[in-house]
Formats: structure tokens, sequence, C-alpha cells
């Protein structure tokens, strides 16, 4: 049985081939607008990405107008800060790494566990407490209004990381 034979003509009954064209024209430019929407509402509606630390000492330091005594003072604060940073990362990590591995066994060692979190625990406490101390002997160098200005910047930061926490866990 052939095409005219059964009653049907390649010309008539169907969609127009230009009108198909058409149609799927429209729905490709439509979900391309979509895909640009969502992206310029996530750049819109997420919180900027923090700043790198060197750039936020880099502004630190500019607003704190340092003479020469107090910027070696801050120099030196700067790369205690990020060593104890780094010196952190190497000894907690491998102490998170060992008790999450524990807690992926058939059978963990729930002391083992504990253990290897209070130590990570007791590491991070020692970093922080080592932190406040070069904290205060850099703001014994500063006059009482780069101090605060000081200050304000440590707490708008912590401010910043705050807002940023509770956003990524929404």
């Amino acid at each position: 049985m052939s095409v005219t034979t059964a009653g049907m003509s390649r010309r008539g009954g169907g969609v127009p081939r230009h009108r198909v064209l058409i149609a799927i024209l429209a729905i490709s430019i439509a979900l391309n607008l979509c895909v640009i929407a969502g992206a310029a509402w996530s750049r819109l509606h997420s919180p900027p990405a923090p700043p790198a630390a060197a750039a936020r000492f880099q502004k630190l330091e500019a607003s704190l107008d340092l003479n020469d005594q107090q910027r070696a003072a801050f120099e030196a604060y700067v790369a205690a800060a990020r060593n104890r940073t780094a010196e952190l990362r190497q000894a907690i990590e491998p102490q998170l790494d060992a008790a999450w591995a524990e807690m992926g066994k058939p059978q963990p060692d729930e002391a083992a566990i504990l253990q290897r979190f209070n130590d990570a625990s007791v590491r991070w406490r020692t970093s922080q407490r080592e932190t406040v101390e070069a904290t205060l002997s850099l703001l014994a160098t500063l006059t009482p209004e780069q101090r605060a200005t000081f200050i304000a910047a440590e707490r708008d930061f912590r401010a910043t990381q705050h807002r940023r926490h509770a956003e990524e866990s929404r």
C-alpha cells in the first residue's frame, strides 16, 4: 500500500515543516533564557565570596595607617597567623580523617573515634589561645583609634562569615 492509496498525501494532513522548525526554535530560545535567568538569579542572590586572607590583611593594614614599628608587628602577626593555620590544618586533618575512616568500619571503635575528635579539639583550642595571645600583643602596639578600626574590621569579617555559614546551611 502506498501513501496515495492509503488516502494520505505527502503534503496534506501534517504540520508544515517550517512550523515545526519555528516551534523547536522557540522552545530552544525559551530554555536558553531560563538557564541565563537562573544563572543571573544565583549570582545576585548568593553571598559574595569571602576575600582571600592576603587581600583581607592588606585591606586591614591600609585602613590602620601603621607606622614602621607597627607595620613590622602587623607583618609578623600575619605571618604567624598563616603558619598557625597551616600547622593546625596539618595537625587536625589526619585526626579527623582517621576518625571518619573508623566510623566507616563495620564495627567502629567508638572510644578511638571520640579520642581522635577530642585530640583535634584540644589542638584547635590551643591554636585559638595562641591566636588570642598574638592578637592582644599586636593590639598593644596600636593606638586606640587603630585598635577600634582593627576590632571593627574583625567583627565585620566574623559577621560576614556567620551570615555565609547560615545561608549555606539552609
